[in-house]
């Protein structure tokens, strides 16, 4: 072979990482999920509960008489919910805080 005819070389790459595909979806982590299986259901009761003390109470004025104990029941779950929903909002926030920072 003649210098004419020799195939010239491209310089030698570096190995690249793979960049793994960049999701646009929420994805949650394992405490989060036990986290909203433990606490959809207490919210569920919490706002069941308060539907139940407005329909009895609009259907008969007797239940205002023995509400008590229903309003107890409801401010005692009212402290669960309450710190449950800022943690869900806690993470929202710094989740779209983080993506905005990516941007």
């Amino acid at each position: 072979m003649s210098e004419e005819e020799t195939p010239t070389q491209a310089p030698p790459q570096e190995p690249q990482e793979p960049v793994p595909p960049r999701s646009e979806g929420t994805t949650i982590t394992g405490i989060q999920l036990l986290t909203g299986i433990i606490f959809i259901p207490v919210v569920m009761v919490w706002l069941a509960l308060g539907a139940r003390i407005i329909w009895s109470a609009s259907e008969n004025p007797e239940t205002l008489d023995s509400i008590e104990g229903l309003l107890t029941a409801l401010a005692v779950l009212s402290l669960p919910v309450s710190a449950g929903l800022g943690k869900l909002f806690e993470a929202f926030s710094s989740e779209v805080t983080s993506r905005n920072n990516e941007k």
